[in-house]
């Protein structure tokens, strides 16, 4: 097999709680030749000095500092600037990778022209036999995610995961430098939260396949909305970029016949959450979020109807063949009983 170089980008934000274990697993990977480069995004913590210290030992570490915080998407994107690397593995900080991670993730990759990215099978950080991602299908309605295996048990599933074709969320997903080339980098008006999803579909329109690398193993913390909103993100920021995310992703990715149908599906659904949200726990964040998004879009029409005609100027798969191939195909009812409740 190639040996081609793999370059790892790590977007960083007040991470010093997660950094050490994620670094000291990357340079214990068997793979002979990769670099490290890590985007710290003006955290307030001790990260810097962590990462100036691993430094120190291995210079394959790049570091780039953000003196504000830019969003995940950006972040990614000025690193995206310095890879040297002919594949891109995007890694979040709170990781834990396997020795031979690198090696099982890009064999997909350079076995086969037609894919384009790879995720790897992301296990639970603490709960390590459970399976927390490995990929799913988008929600025609809203661009969200329906994942596959979601809290199973991996022992009991592991016999029958394959290279499957999904979409893929970037918390361990590797990518050609071509298909980079070829879509451009992350939607950084899509900021933090579903940019991945976003990029992933993105990765799929301009006609390249996305699978999973089951043997290719990542454990990976789990946070619920509850604790991002703990971490300096409240929970209007957090209902603003998901509701934002939704309805900019449709408008830029479906073909013209689908934004009508899915359009205005995605902006009841994203003001019916917030009313639910009002009337279970008495707060109006994901209402006034939703309906912040919406103004947002609103006067931001202009830039998002720029990025549709570079979408679309880059498609080869059209709708139709796309919607057998990586959106679920249940009701909005099954979804939400199934993923959501």
């Amino acid at each position: 097999m190639k040996i081609p170089p793999v370059s790892i980008i790590v977007a960083n934000f007040n991470g010093e709680k997660y950094l050490s274990t994620c670094l000291n697993s990357i340079f214990d990977s068997l793979y002979p030749n990769f670099e490290v480069i890590i985007v710290d995004d003006g955290s307030s913590d001790r990260s810097v000095e962590i990462i100036k210290k691993f430094q120190k030992v291995d210079k394959r570490i790049v570091l780039l500092l953000n003196k504000k915080n830019i969003g995940a998407a950006a972040r990614r994107n000025v690193a995206l600037k310095k890879v040297k690397g002919d594949v891109i593995i995007f890694l979040d900080n709170d990781t834990e990778v396997t020795k031979n991670w690198i090696t099982e993730l890009i064999k997909p990759l350079l076995r086969e022209k037609s894919v384009g990215a790879v995720q790897a099978l992301l296990l639970d950080f603490n709960k390590r036999d459970q399976i927390q991602m490995a990929g799913g299908l988008l929600i025609p309605h809203t661009g969200w995610l329906a994942p596959f295996y979601h809290g199973e048990s991996y022992k009991k599933v592991k016999n029958i995961l394959s290279e499957r074709e999904i979409v893929s969320i970037s918390a361990a997903l590797a990518v050609k430098k071509e298909v980079i080339d070829t879509i451009g980098g992350f939607d950084e008006e899509e900021a933090r939260y579903t940019e991945d999803l976003d990029f992933c579909w993105r990765i799929w329109i301009a006609g390249y396949k996305i699978v999973l690398a089951p043997n290719a193993i990542v454990y990976h913390w789990t946070k619920s909305v509850k604790q991002r909103a703990s971490a300096k993100a409240s929970y209007k920021q957090i209902y603003f970029h998901l509701a934002k995310n939704s309805i900019r992703s449709i408008f830029k990715n479906y073909e013209f016949t689908n934004v009508l149908k899915y359009l205005p599906i995605s902006i009841l659904i994203n003001i019916g959450r917030g009313l639910l949200f009002l009337f279970s726990q008495r707060r109006v964040d994901a209402l006034v979020g939703s309906l912040e998004a919406i103004i947002w879009l609103f006067y931001n029409s202009s830039d998002t109807l720029k990025a549709r005609g570079i979408v679309q100027a880059s498609r080869k798969f059209g709708d139709k063949y796309l919607m057998r191939k990586i959106f679920t195909q249940e009701s909005l009812i099954q979804v939400y009983n199934k993923h959501f409740r």
